[in-house]
């Protein structure tokens, strides 16, 4: 039998961890749409302190977003394409969804992205030629089995919508090699099983969910009134298959098989932000909390899964960003509307952000005004 260790803000199970002998190490992040702020902060605070030990790096949906910033060397990356992006009334928009539109126009947002600031995907080919790979996931559109796309410059952008085409928010498949393709996480949330199938010894897994939680999606019933009877059939079809991998692949982090180790980092209770319609506040609280956890999990385990001629670097205080305006993020594009706040509180936005949470998420969200206690500090 395998060791899961946990990793959280209050956890101290991770302080008695025994070193041991790592083999080979994979790097697995869970999707969770912009709840994937505090994956880009755990991987921000990595790169930060130098700290790559990973061999195989596997991410679903906004895991495979994140992974790309990592693979491509583009710390902040992330959190600017959450933060300034996601947040566009051209992505997120629910009146063009009840209207027969895409609820997210993932068109829009690969290519104001690529044209704005694209991807170092010629510093990736140098990352990933150091016998490292990188895979993400998508499912495909007829049976919902998992496939693992290896992305080359070529392909990357069209593989990254694939894994993150969510089934009847947006509303086709993406086609790649004359077969359609949706979100990797129908059947692989959380692809640590594919991890261990291809030789891991250890994973490293980052959650946008508390460890251990599952969800109900009752969110169907508020959806029914802007799905047709085939849609919503189809829906419940996708959402049942989605629930049973999820709950399989949570068994599988609990008790790892043979010797395999989980280090497992999640945040240490549901975070503020939505997987969609998340106000600019709560995605800067969860990123900071996700570079928190990231420090922690630093400070106490990392060192063992490192050569012993390597050590990981000092690390320097946080610094505090301003809420409003991150740095060096471009404006939209000429003639388009300002990326104002989003109005979260309607019966519509309510329902959808619903939906997509028990799609993405697997737990109900944080009340937009509840207060969270993991502010950050200025170092």
């Amino acid at each position: 039998m395998g060791y899961r260790i946990p990793i959280t803000l209050g956890n101290i199970e991770s302080l008695a961890y025994k070193p041991y002998r790592p083999g080979k190490i994979a790097l697995v992040c869970e999707g969770g749409g912009q709840r994937g702020i505090f994956t880009a902060g755990v991987l921000d605070e990595f790169q930060r302190a130098h700290f790559d030990p990973f061999d195989l790096l596997i991410g679903t949906s906004a895991g495979a977003q994140n992974l790309s910033a990592f693979v491509c060397r583009q710390p902040g990356y992330a959190r600017r394409v959450i933060s300034c992006y996601t947040t566009a009334p051209q992505f997120f928009n629910p009146l063009r969804f009840v209207r027969g539109g895409h609820l997210i126009d993932l068109d829009w947002l690969v290519e104001a992205t690529h044209q704005q600031m694209p991807l170092a995907l010629e510093q990736a080919s140098d990352y990933l030629g150091n016998d490292r790979e990188f895979l993400m996931c998508a499912c495909r559109s007829d049976d919902y089995s998992p496939v693992y796309f290896a992305p080359t410059p070529e392909n990357w952008l069209s593989v990254l919508k694939a894994s993150s085409a969510i089934p009847g928010f947006y509303r086709q498949g993406v086609e790649l090699e004359g077969v359609s393709y949706q979100d990797g996480g129908i059947s692989a949330a959380i692809p640590v099983e594919e991890a261990w199938r291809r030789g891991a010894d250890t994973i490293i897994v980052i959650r946008t969910v508390p460890s251990q939680m599952f969800y109900t999606p009752q969110w169907m019933k508020r959806m029914e009134q802007w799905l047709s009877e085939s849609s919503l059939q189809q829906l419940i079809h996708m959402m049942q298959h989605h629930e049973q991998s999820y709950r399989r692949i949570q068994q599988f982090i609990e008790q790892p098989p043979d010797n395999l180790r989980i280090f497992e980092i999640f945040p240490p209770k549901p975070l503020a932000s939505r997987a969609l319609g998340s106000r600019l506040p709560a995605l800067n609280r969860d990123y900071h909390l996700g570079r928190r956890c990231a420090r922690y999990f630093l400070a106490t385990v990392a060192h063992w899964l490192l050569p012993q001629d390597d050590q990981v670097p000092d690390i320097l205080p946080l610094t505090k960003v301003p809420d409003a305006v991150l740095a060096g993020t471009p404006p939209l594009p000429a003639g388009e509307p300002a990326n104002t706040p989003l109005v979260t509180d309607t019966p519509l936005v309510a329902a959808v952000s619903d939906a997509v949470s028990g799609l993405l998420a697997d737990a109900p969200p944080v009340a937009q005004n509840e207060e969270p206690d993991d502010q950050e500090q200025a170092g």
